[in-house]
Formats: structure tokens, sequence, C-alpha cells
């Protein structure tokens, strides 16, 4: 990442100033609701500021497409949210590579007219299999993991890509909350549950390999391990922060044990850039504009790009890294703390009771 990219990122990942102080100082009354509400209007102004930044970034740096693909026929994909936006692009394009591609989703007749819309646009290599995920949900999680053993494949490429962005405070089933469990947790749980299989799938000559979907937003983003459910002042913009930082911590430690264990696994984490999906139903300005958001955000097959590339491209021979536009990008400070990494991974092994990751 170029140094305005560090020096604007380093100064919107601090803190906000301490609210409590300038309460105390300005008098403010109730200083706790006004605590409340600079904190959420501190998120929304480093929200809006990356966000502007990002846009225009992408507006003069020019796209780059995957390159160094090799022939993938026989091999197996899961793409979770594999029904639009990005991960119905990455699965057309791994359909392309005459992949074989498990498209897991929480509406499996969604998935499959998805798939009859690729078909209609006269692509007939590769094939799908579509199955049910609900993220909000670890059981869920668990019964797509026995219904695709039910296949015997093997696993090559795992996508973790669906998430959701922006909504109101939810708490699932499972007691956390909704951005938490969806974009981060239950695919920790997932990768957990497949990676004996891709394991086993892996080879020295083209490497099993994990993709996770995280976001620039995780140069703003902290994770409050004291309260992750965001109970005390929930804001809509920082559990989505939470929860892509997440993803990416994840990609990081995961790779240190991948090494450690010898496991043979490419792990890396993608931005697919600030892109046009349906995740933008929940940002004001993209409601009032449109257009306006069509224009210059990213479209869809372009944000699958930089995915496509980190699962596929010979090009990638290491794990524990953060892509940009095809190209590994400096992630935030918080991202590659000793602490914060190990605090992460301890309390989601204990969110999911996993007492050894990958091995069951």
């Amino acid at each position: 990442m170029e140094f305005p990219s560090v020096v604007l990122t380093g100064v919107l990942s601090l803190p906000y100033f301490r609210c409590r102080s300038l309460s105390v100082i300005y008098g403010f009354p109730g200083s706790d609701r006004m605590q409340h509400f600079l904190w959420t209007a501190w998120n929304f102004i480093k929200l809006y500021i990356l966000g502007a930044w990002y846009m225009a970034k992408e507006l003069l740096v020019p796209h780059k497409k995957p390159t160094g693909i090799g022939p993938q026929n026989g091999r197996v994909a899961i793409v979770t949210g594999g029904g639009r936006g990005i991960g119905l692009q990455t699965v057309k394009q791994f359909l392309l590579q005459d992949m074989t591609v498990i498209i897991a989703g929480r509406d499996v007749t969604s998935l499959q007219k998805a798939v009859d819309r690729i078909r209609s646009e006269g692509i007939t290599s590769g094939r799908t299999e579509c199955l049910e995920l609900d993220l909000m949900s670890l059981n869920s999680v668990r019964e797509l993991v026995r219904e695709f053993l039910k296949l015997n494949l093997p696993l090559h490429v795992l996508v973790n890509n669906a998430g959701i962005m922006f909504w109101p405070e939810e708490i699932t089933e499972d007691g956390f909350e909704s951005h938490w469990s969806v974009n981060y947790l239950g695919h920790f749980l997932l990768t957990h549950l497949l990676y004996p299989h891709l394991r086993k799938s892996s080879s020295k000559e083209m490497p099993s390999r994990i993709v996770n979907l995280t976001s620039s937003v995780h140069y703003i983003g902290q994770i409050n391990f004291a309260d992750i459910n965001g109970r005390k002042y929930y804001n809509a913009q920082a559990a989505y922060a939470q929860s892509k930082l997440a993803q990416l911590m994840f990609t990081r430690i995961l790779d240190k044990h991948i090494k450690a264990m010898d496991g043979n696994i490419l792990v890396n984490a993608v931005h697919p850039g600030v892109v046009a999906t349906e995740l933008f139903q929940k940002v004001a300005w993209a409601r009032l504009f449109p257009g306006l958001a069509r224009k210059f955000l990213k479209k869809p097959e372009q944000g699958s790009d930089t995915v496509v590339y980190v699962a596929l491209s010979s090009e990638i021979t290491n794990g524990g890294n953060y892509y940009e536009n095809c190209s590994i990008t400096w992630p935030s400070s918080f991202s590659s703390n000793p602490k914060h990494l190990r605090s992460l991974w301890d309390i989601s092994c204990s969110q999911v009771n996993v007492k050894e990751f990958g091995v069951l």
C-alpha cells in the first residue's frame, strides 16, 4: 500500500478521541449517552473518509485481471454466498475453468436460478451442486459439511465469501452478533470442519487454497474482546469493520498454524474492491443515488478478479497475505499484533467449542 494510504488508514485506525473526557471537559449532560453519540459519529466519519479515498484510488489505479491460471479441470471448490454479486461471478469464472463448484447459500432455489442464468449465457463447462447454508446458524454450517461429504468429492478451494453489511442489531440463535456470525465465525467453523478434507486433497504441485473475503474497512476496525456483540454500544458500521478485521486476522494466524503443521494449504485474504453489489442496500448514499453507485463502483465481475487470482493463480506461492487488485497490500497494524491474534484465536475456538483446529 502506497505511503498516502498508510498515513490515512493509520490515522483512521486510531480510537475515537476520549468521549468521556470530552463530556467532562465540556460539561455535556448524560455523559454515557454523549459518549455513545460521539463514538457513533466517529465511526461514520472514518467510514466515509476511507470510502472516499478508496473510490478515488480505484478510479485512478488501473484494474488488474488475474494471471497465471493454468488448467483447473477436475478441481473442486466451495463458494459461500455464491448466488449473487462477487460470489456468483467467482462461480462463473470457476465454471469457465471447468471446475466443480459447490454453491452454498440460504436459499437453494435462488442458487439454482443463478446457475440457470449462467448456463443461459452459453457457459456449459464445469458442474455445480447447490447446498443450503445459513451462517446465522452454526448448526447449518455443520449440516452443510455433512451434505458435502456425502458427495464423495475432493476439495481444493474454499472461498469464504458470504457476508452482510451494516445490518441493524441482531443476535443469532447461537448468541452472537449477526455480522460476527455471518462474516467471520461461521466461516471459522466451516474452515475448521473442512480443513482435513482440504489437506487430504492438497498436493505439492497444486496446494489446496482458502480465500477469505475481507474489506478495506478492516483498517478502521478494532475488536472489542470484552464485548464482541457490542451490547453496550452497538453500531452497524463498527460491527461490520470488526467482523472483516477478524476475517483478516484469522487468515494470518491460520497461515502460521498451517506452516507449523506442514499442512500444504495456502490461505490468503482478499479485499475485492468497492463493488456495486446488493450489500450496498444498507448504504445511504448508494440507495439515494443508485446511478452514481453503478458509475463509480466496481462491477461484481471486477470484484471477483482478485478472488479468482488468489484462488487459482500459480503466481500465489505463499499464504498469510492481504490482497487488493491482484497485489499484496499492507494490512492494518491491529491485524498483525501477536497479542490480538492470540486473543482472537482463543475466543473463536471457545465460541465454536474447538479444542484443536482442523482436528475432528
